[in-house]
């Protein structure tokens, strides 16, 4: 596993697999902000590790770390419970059908999560390592999800609507969506 590219101190950019860009959740805009570190601190885990993390394994994240990204230091309470609603929701894979395919593919976002005073830490079903594993293959379609950006975020569709937007970048415009579709990408009514 020789071709991971080497970590860099400081990058203001998530480089995010397009298939977790694209899906379906009932989550909050906290919820999927922790979902997302926890994405960025596996990737890094992989990368430091070479590849060599066995499935089931916990990924951490620091608590410094965390609060460091959101500009504050949640509640151990609230982040265990922000946590157990994301291991109980599902994710719904391509929702916009992108690949031509017009199946969907449901899963968990994660597997199990740990929470102490230092740091926090979840298991990933296999289908989301698959995708973060594989960011560096020739084919892979990713998104650099600016973190700064996304973090400023006060609502879940303001994130939704940049992430969409940011797909489409250099196209000059998103696809027609019908709007029924349009909800139930947005998640509402």
């Amino acid at each position: 596993m020789s071709n991971l590219k080497p970590r860099e101190e400081h990058r203001p950019d998530i480089k995010t697999p397009q298939e977790l860009v694209h899906i379906k959740h009932k989550i909050t805009l906290l919820q999927y902000k922790y979902w997302v570190l926890m994405l960025r601190a596996y990737r890094e885990a992989y990368e430091e590790r070479a590849g060599e993390i066995a499935d089931g394994e916990v990924c951490y994240l620091p608590m410094a770390k965390l609060a460091e990204h959101l500009g504050y230091e949640p509640k151990t309470s609230d982040i265990e419970r922000d946590l157990e609603a994301i291991r109980k929701e599902a994710i719904i894979f391509n929702v916009l059908e992108k690949d031509g395919q017009k199946g969907k593919t449901g899963r968990g976002f994660i597997s199990e999560w740990y929470v102490s005073s230092n740091r926090i830490g979840v298991v990933f079903p296999p289908m989301i390592r698959r995708a973060v594993e594989n960011l560096d293959n020739r084919d892979s379609i990713f998104h650099l999800l600016n973190w700064s950006i996304f973090n400023s975020f006060t609502g879940k569709y303001e994130a939704i609507l940049y992430k969409l937007c940011k797909d489409y970048i250099g196209t000059g415009r998103t696809p027609y969506l019908p709007l029924e579709k349009f909800r139930g990408y947005m998640g509402v009514k």
